[in-house]
């Protein structure tokens, strides 16, 4: 008898020990997140990268990631072997955020081993585009499709799928997707030119839809269009969940979104940020058929990857969207209802830990992988916001995983968080003169100054702008009635700031407005002051 208990005794031990899993040597547990009933393993995967966009989980069970500068790479987890899969040479990748950015793999990878990626380049040929400030627009972005060869483990068979689309140096976006029905959409950034977001015809500021060997699918809101929906700032999340399809989306210094994309839907920009929720919005809400987001940051936290969590692996995280955060430096989780039409609730994780969060994917087991961002930004010009980005090893892949029991042992020494009662207090990145006319005149003159057609003018280049004092009486006392600016009509109530703002806040802010009209003539404080106390002229 005694035997017989021995040996069941060793059998049962085995098949115990057979369930175990050893950590790869190359993971390097960091800390331990600590959630209601589950423990995380916070673990380093990899580390040196230069400027990483994308991470991409593969249904070949391997992790694919990007480099800004053109390399898409491919990690083999069974070891820890990188291998760089492809190095695009015609990449441009100065500026802030062009280069190579997008990426996604066929859904049945395994049989149609085709990868997408959507990236910015020159053309030095092109002199029919300009830029917002009137210049030729030289840079362009496309979408190519590569096919993976096993055999080789290289990318080969380079096929455009998209081309020509404008492009600049900043707010290309971009992600890439695609749904279950095989349509691919990419989020694209306005390109740094606001009024892009609202033209239908143009291309970025947008979430366009095609079919996967680039020509417009038949069922498109608009025919012959790859137009999805409009009104995108510079949109860097996007994932399709559930048959839905949720985007995050950079604001200026105050909203930043996270949307829930609809067919023919309108995010606003830059008619509206955020919410409907100021007096000169209200018109474009009902005449754009605008659509509100799901979720709004004011102060911004400049919000990038998106994923989507439903595993069972980690049961409190189940049906949350997952949000990676650079200017935030955390990850952020969305529990959304049962329709997945409304977020119910908000968890912060790993703040200032790692410094900025670029992108993240789940993998076929539940684990979570996550892309940061530091060598791509000026760190030093913001240290109070990113004083605590690692010092060496940048940029690196960290990975997320259950903690088991039998690893609590080997584990105990390390350090374990729980989730962060609030965000870490952001404040605006903006100069005194800067925030001055966000505050005072951006809503309805625009960012740059540029109005809204057929109802606010613009102040860039107009003959108020160039008369010191015309100018001064209007800030001052407000106007009203009709006017005409550069062949324009508009008639509309202009509010006074002579009680709000001060005459030293005055000449900042037109100082500000003069100088990008290119007037060099300064405003003083005592000419406002002069006016100020002889009041509006009849």
């Amino acid at each position: 008898m005694k035997k017989l208990l021995l040996i069941l005794f060793v059998i049962l031990t085995n098949c115990k020990n057979s369930e175990h899993i050893d950590r790869a040597p190359f993971e390097k547990p960091k800390f331990i997140l600590q959630l209601n009933n589950t423990q995380l393993l916070v673990s380093e995967v990899v580390r040196d990268l230069d400027q990483p966009w994308e991470i991409v989980w593969g249904s070949d069970e391997h992790l694919w990631f990007t480099e800004r500068k053109g390399k898409i790479m491919r990690m083999d987890l069974s070891n820890g072997k990188v291998n760089t899969v492809l190095n695009i040479q015609d990449i441009y990748s100065g500026g802030r955020t062009p280069g190579l950015l997008g990426m996604v793999l066929h859904p049945d990878f395994k049989n149609t081993p085709h990868i997408y990626v959507h990236y910015t380049y020159i053309d030095s040929t092109s002199i029919d585009e300009l830029d917002f400030s009137g210049n030729i627009n030289y840079f362009r972005s496309k979408v190519m499709q590569y096919e993976y060869s096993f055999n080789e483990d290289t990318l080969i068979n380079p096929k455009p799928v998209l081309s020509n689309i404008p492009a600049f140096r900043a707010h290309n976006g971009s992600r890439l997707c695609i749904s279950e029905e095989n349509k691919l959409h990419l989020a694209l950034g306005d390109a740094a030119n606001s009024k892009n977001a609202q033209t239908k015809s143009r291309l970025p500021g947008k979430v366009l839809r095609m079919n996967l060997d680039g020509s417009i699918p038949k069922d498109n809101p608009i025919p012959n269009s790859y137009f999805f929906s409009m009104g995108h700032r510079n949109p860097q999340g996007l994932v399709i969940a559930n048959g839905k399809i949720y985007s995050s989306e950079h604001g200026t210094d105050n909203d930043d979104e996270i949307n829930l994309i609809k067919p023919m839907g309108n995010y606003g920009w830059p008619y509206v940020q955020g919410y409907c929720d100021k007096n000169i919005e209200t018109t474009f809400c009902d005449s754009l058929n605008f659509t509100e987001p799901l979720y709004s940051w004011t102060p911004t936290i400049a919000p990038a990857g998106l994923d989507y969590y439903n595993h069972k692996a980690i049961p409190e995280w189940k049906n949350h969207l997952l949000q990676t955060t650079l200017k935030g430096c955390a990850l952020w989780l969305f529990e959304l209802n049962k329709e997945g039409d409304k977020i119910l609730d908000k968890k912060i994780y790993l703040q200032k830990q790692f410094g900025r969060l670029r992108d993240l994917c789940v993998s076929s087991k539940g684990d979570i992988y996550v892309i940061t961002s530091n060598s791509d930004w000026h760190i030093p010009r913001y240290k109070w916001m990113y004083d605590s980005v690692p010092k060496e090893g940048n940029d690196r892949i960290l990975k997320i995983s259950v903690l088991h029991n039998y690893e609590e042992k080997k584990f105990k020494n390390l350090k374990a968080f729980t989730e962060d009662d609030e965000p870490t207090q952001m404040f605006v990145q903006s100069s005194p003169e800067k925030l001055l006319y966000q505050n005072n005149c951006a809503s309805c003159h625009m960012s740059r100054g540029e109005g809204i057609p057929n109802f606010v003018p613009p102040l860039s280049g107009t003959k108020t702008i160039a008369n010191k004092k015309k100018l001064i009486e209007t800030v001052l006392f407000g106007m009203s009635g009709e006017i005409e600016v550069k062949g324009e009509k508009y008639n509309d109530v202009m509010p006074g700031f002579s009680e709000s703002l001060t005459n030293e806040e005055i000449k900042v802010l037109l100082n500000f407005i003069r100088g990008h009209s290119d007037h060099t003539d300064s405003i003083s404080t005592a000419e406002i002051d002069k006016i100020r106390k002889r009041g509006r002229l009849l």
